[in-house]
């Protein structure tokens, strides 16, 4: 008889779908998996665990690439 599978818990799945993994984030920047752990652990970005996984918020990644697009001294309200 095969092993039984643990049930996905439904705010797991939701929260895994809203966020990024450590190498999707690493693929996605050109940089390694080590230094999107230090960008982390400085707190430029904030992180959640899931399922004993690191996972960024979309949220927040979206939020800090339009902060690197934004030119030196520019604001909002400008």
């Amino acid at each position: 008889m095969p092993p039984m599978r643990r049930p996905v818990e439904r705010e797991a799945c939701e929260a895994a779908e809203s966020s990024y993994s450590l190498t999707h984030l690493a693929k996605r920047w050109n940089k390694s998996r080590r230094e999107v752990r230090q960008m982390l652990q400085h707190g430029e970005l904030p992180f959640e665990q899931v399922d004993g996984q690191i996972r960024v918020p979309c949220q927040a990644v979206e939020q800090f690439e339009k902060n690197l697009q934004r030119p030196v001294g520019h604001s909002d309200s400008d």
